[in-house]
């Protein structure tokens, strides 16, 4: 593969942006960067990135640590926080896919999504787990569990687009932390992951509105008292029905 130029990298950016938008066609696209010096499989990963960057979707073809923060720092001069939360969805989606799949480092490319995060992390609500480990924190004799949250779950940009939709409310039993303790309770519920991820594959990208859903804690952990597959939204509103209408069984 030849050099990707910095000047292949800003056309790319404006040829994905043109595909997207209609004004152009991918095959145009694809030859308007070959004619600069790109191969076909390059081409077409700058171009899709892009695509993936608006759609927040995961991608799998790498394109260089001088295009995804250019791509980035596009994105924010055009679509503003709101496109810059859906892009780093994408690449934070994109991290994972490749540290898993290839088992290496993306040390720089985790230093443009931490850079850009900074720009909008005071918008974004970290979830807290009771029984969750502190890293910086010191234990005697080393004893400690670690616990292991569904990615998806703690994913923050994933999250708040999750809430976005739903709000704060529990989605089974309606409970709100904030009506229940004032200020200390605002923004907080857990978001619970509704696919079973036995059954997405190692390309799967997360939906914030389709596939994620705020829960209380309390709910959160009985849909999960059913194993391996969790109780769906649906079924535990059953169980909480029948519990208040004096019927403790639960039978499917």
């Amino acid at each position: 593969m030849g050099k990707i130029t910095n000047e292949m990298v800003h056309t790319a950016y404006e040829v994905g942006k043109k595909i997207n938008q209609n004004k152009i066609s991918r095959m145009d696209g694809m030859k308007i960067l070959t004619d600069l010096g790109m191969n076909n499989s390059s081409a077409n990963y700058y171009i899709y990135n892009y695509i993936y960057f608006i759609t927040g979707e995961l991608f799998t073809g790498t394109i260089n640590s001088y295009a995804t923060d250019y791509y980035l720092q596009k994105i924010l001069e055009e679509k503003g926080n709101e496109g810059l939360e859906t892009a780093l969805l994408s690449l934070s989606q994109h991290l994972d896919y490749y540290e898993v799949k290839s088992n290496a480092s993306v040390k720089k490319r985790r230093e443009i999504y931490d850079k850009y995060f900074e720009l909008i992390e005071n918008s974004i609500a970290e979830p807290i787990y009771a029984d969750e480990v502190d890293s910086n924190e010191t234990y005697s004799e080393g004893k400690t569990k670690q616990v292991l949250v569904n990615s998806y779950e703690r994913n923050p940009i994933a999250r708040k687009k999750c809430i976005e939709h739903f709000g704060l409310n529990c989605q089974v039993c309606d409970f709100s932390f904030e009506e229940k303790f004032g200020t200390l309770g605002k923004g907080f519920i857990h978001v619970h992951h509704k696919i079973d991820l036995a059954t997405v594959g190692k390309e799967y990208s997360v939906n914030p509105i389709t596939d994620l859903i705020p829960v209380c804690p309390n709910c959160h952990s009985m849909l999960h008292k059913k194993r391996p597959v969790a109780y769906t939204i649906s079924e535990l509103k059953q169980v909480l029905r029948e519990s208040t209408n004096g019927n403790n069984g639960y039978s499917k």
